[in-house]
């Protein structure tokens, strides 16, 4: 929607002009610009920490520990895709696709 304003004087026409609204309102306006912050404080790696805390002094600083689990959806699709790979040569040009199991 674009809304346009006049400006008369003395009753003429002497200006007018257009600008479109915007497609989002203030509040999902707010919700991107804190997603935004959000991220930016993110550290670039890609470990979902805050980049203040992973590259603060070791002493002082938060501690960290790592841990793992096994996606088992991607496990599937990779025993799935191996499994293909050894039978045929049209393996490699397989488009694959991962869906949960009665949910």
């Amino acid at each position: 929607m674009t809304v346009t304003e006049y400006e008369y004087d003395g009753g003429r026409l002497v200006r007018s002009w257009s600008q479109p609204e915007s497609e989002w309102d203030q509040r999902e306006q707010a919700w991107v610009a804190a997603l935004a912050a959000y991220r930016a404080e993110l550290c670039p790696c890609g470990c979902g920490q805050r980049y203040a805390d992973v590259t603060s002094p070791e002493e002082g600083g938060p501690q960290f520990v790592a841990s793992r689990v096994v996606c088992r959806a991607r496990l599937a699709l990779l025993e799935a895709q191996r499994a293909a790979e050894t039978q045929d040569i049209v393996g490699g040009a397989r488009l694959w696709h991962v869906q949960q199991i009665g949910g």
